[in-house]
């Protein structure tokens, strides 16, 4: 009966960790990008809810008698996350309202399914290599509609009123492309897509996964999304380490190296313009609020609200609540006001809604998992695999906003890594 329980238990968790690669990357809800998140929260609630209610059927298993320490960490690191989050929504003078946030819907109710799903993931999930061959055709596939409609088509009438990629910033505030609605969402999407495929191919040999890579690579490049190329970058500078685990000490010396010589470039190359001149402009000491698609300015009225309440913040998703001042955009020479609902950086985003503990236990979860891919690269691939997928994270994350889209692609790395047992 044990055996056939944690069989079970184990098919489930594999058909929901392909479905979310597969169906939950892909979907688009009826009613286009003006029904993005809704569409897809809701099917990221089918998915969540389905495992939880799979795992109860077939009873969870004991953990196993001896973990690694790091693996504990992880899991401590993890249920504090959590345990803080409730009680950042318990002492919320929000309420009710934190449950299920705003509108991306990232209240203490998502925050809850991504932990189930990370500790069902966890017990249960065998990543292998159809894992990594379905993620590939899903980022081929995303990456091919995006460059369709910055050819200016909409094959699937995603679009309002006529209106098409190019109207983004124009008739309408933010600029939308691929399955994800939001460009920052889907460069997010396939940006951790290609860091994933890009280590399988160097450590495992899938040279197959190429055409999906380039299609990824390609889309990436006309949605010129900067915080997507710098999680790439942030990669592909500290990922040596774990291509070549019996060189880790001189891997990691080398990254130092050339991360150093990458900020003297931003620091004295004089760029012309974009996300490279901002970054010259902060580090010869120019600040502009404006800077970063106005990130800087929401990050700088963020701040006085960590300062009202720094242990336990506002409450999960309750920064739309918070009376931040409101970006003005031109919409045909008219000034436009848009609410601002998130911080723009995952990091500051925590802290400010669930506070200080909250974020420290994140960073401890995080800062775990990576030092655990760079200990354990030479045993198994995925630890190269998800090591890379989780560098490319770490550094998207300080211009990102979480939600249902991207965060349970982030969680299930994080599942991945915690496991001791050796897959493949």
């Amino acid at each position: 009966m044990l055996r056939r329980s944690k069989a079970l238990a184990a098919r489930a968790a594999y058909l929901c960790a392909c479905a979310f690669v597969t169906v939950h990357f892909l979907f688009l809800p009826f009613g286009g990008y003006e029904r993005m998140m809704e569409g897809k929260y809701f099917c990221f609630l089918a998915l969540a809810l389905g495992l939880c209610a799979a795992m109860a059927f077939a009873a969870p298993l004991p953990r196993p008698e001896k973990p690694r320490a790091s693996s504990g960490v992880m899991r401590l690191a993890a249920a504090a996350y959590l345990a803080f989050s409730a009680l950042s929504a318990l002492c919320s003078p929000y309420g009710a309202r934190t449950l299920l946030g705003g509108t991306r819907r990232e209240g203490l109710l998502t925050l809850a399914l991504y932990g189930a799903l990370f500790f069902a993931f966890a017990a249960h999930l065998r990543a292998d290599r159809r894992l990594v061959a379905l993620l590939a055709a899903s980022a081929a596939l995303g990456g091919a509609l995006v460059l369709a409609q910055t050819a200016g088509y909409d094959p699937f009438g995603l679009y309002p009123a006529g209106w098409n990629y190019f109207d983004g910033d124009v008739a309408y505030a933010g600029r939308f492309a691929g399955t994800a609605g939001n460009a920052d969402f889907t460069a997010f999407l396939l940006a951790l897509a290609v860091c994933v495929l890009a280590a399988a191919m160097l450590r495992l040999r899938m040279w197959r996964l190429a055409p999906a890579l380039a299609l990824a690579l390609a889309a990436l490049w006309r949605l010129d999304v900067a915080g997507a190329w710098l999680g790439i970058s942030f990669a592909a500078l500290w990922s040596p380490a774990l291509l070549f685990p019996q060189k880790r000490a001189r891997m990691l010396l080398l990254s130092a190296l050339l991360s150093a010589c990458a900020l003297l470039a931003v620091r004295y190359v004089p760029w012309e313009g974009g996300a490279l001149a901002e970054a010259r402009a902060l580090l010869r000491g120019e600040f502009d609020p404006t800077f970063g698609s106005s990130r800087l300015f929401i990050w700088q009225n963020c701040l006085p609200l960590v300062r009202e309440r720094p242990l336990l913040g506002g409450g999960p998703d309750t920064l739309w609540l918070r009376a931040l001042p409101a970006l003005d955009w031109y919409r045909g020479g008219e000034l436009v006001p848009a609410d601002v609902t998130a911080a723009h950086n995952e990091y500051l985003g925590v802290l400010v809604n669930q506070g200080a503990l909250a974020l420290g236990a994140y960073l401890a979860l995080l800062g775990t998992a990576l030092a655990r891919c760079f200990r354990r690269a030479g045993e198994d691939a995925r630890f190269v695999l998800c090591g890379a997928g989780l560098l490319c994270y770490a550094a998207m994350a300080l211009f990102s906003v979480s939600t249902c889209i991207t965060a349970p692609y982030v969680w299930m790395l994080l599942s991945i890594v915690h496991k001791d047992e050796i897959d493949c």
